[in-house]
This record gives structure tokens, C-alpha cells and sequence, in this order.
């Protein structure tokens, strides 16, 4: 009986060690795929809060008028940057790559809020 239950164990555990590595595999390979999309769209997120800074220093005021402050070139292809939210006292920010299911924010000053660290992108991961 002990052996039994000592089999039944071991075969419980490597059933889940190959469920484990199965999915820590697929993970990993979805991690790797969608790294190039997501450092693009954190690039172009840092590089519209730097234009959105240069912006308010003329302006006292950030914009919510992407085209003001961004404008796609070659590297930015597939990315889409979108203002939610902007005013005199900060200003939120979206971005997603059309061949990535998730999306990054970024948000300064007053629209930063408690939950976002401010002026530097945080990232969702989507379905794939």
C-alpha cells in the first residue's frame, strides 16, 4: 500500500512538472516574441512625454492633440500613441502595436495618480 501511494505521488508530481514546463515554455516564447513590440511602444510613450514637456514649457499647458507632439516615422510603424487626458497639471497616455495584444500608459504630473509611476511607461499584456 505504501508503495502504491509512493508511485501515485511521484506521478502526480511529474504530471505537473510537465504542465508547469509546457506553460512556462509557452510564456517564455510569447515573452520573447512581443519584446521587440513593447520596447517600441515604451520608446514612443518616453519620446511623446518629452515632446509633451518641450510642449508645455511654450504653452503652460500639455495638449491632447497627438499630432502636435508626435509624429510617426520608419520606426514607429505599427505603433498608435493616443492622448486619454491632458491639461495644465499632467497628462495620460496610451500605446499598443498592432501586432501586440496589450498596451502601455504613461502619465505625468496630476494624471499619474497614486498607482503609476510618473512619466515612465507600465505595460498590459494582452491575449494572444
Amino acid at each position: 500500500m505504501h508503495k502504491i501511494r509512493t508511485i501515485v505521488i511521484l506521478g502526480v508530481l511529474l504530471v505537473g512538472a510537465i504542465a508547469a514546463l509546457y506553460y512556462g515554455m509557452r510564456w517564455f516564447g510569447r515573452e520573447l516574441r512581443n519584446k521587440p513590440y513593447v520596447a517600441n511602444v515604451k520608446s514612443q510613450l518616453r519620446a511623446l512625454s518629452a515632446a509633451e514637456e518641450a510642449y508645455r514649457r511654450d504653452s503652460l499647458s500639455y495638449t491632447r492633440e497627438v499630432a502636435r507632439v508626435w509624429h510617426p516615422s520608419a520606426e514607429t510603424q505599427g505603433v498608435e500613441v493616443r492622448i486619454l487626458e491632458a491639461g495644465a497639471d499632467g497628462f495620460f497616455a496610451e500605446g499598443r502595436h498592432e501586432a501586440w495584444a496589450g498596451r502601455c500608459v504613461i502619465a505625468v504630473g496630476r494624471s499619474a495618480g497614486d498607482s503609476l509611476p510618473v512619466g515612465e511607461p507600465v505595460c498590459y499584456w494582452g491575449r494572444d
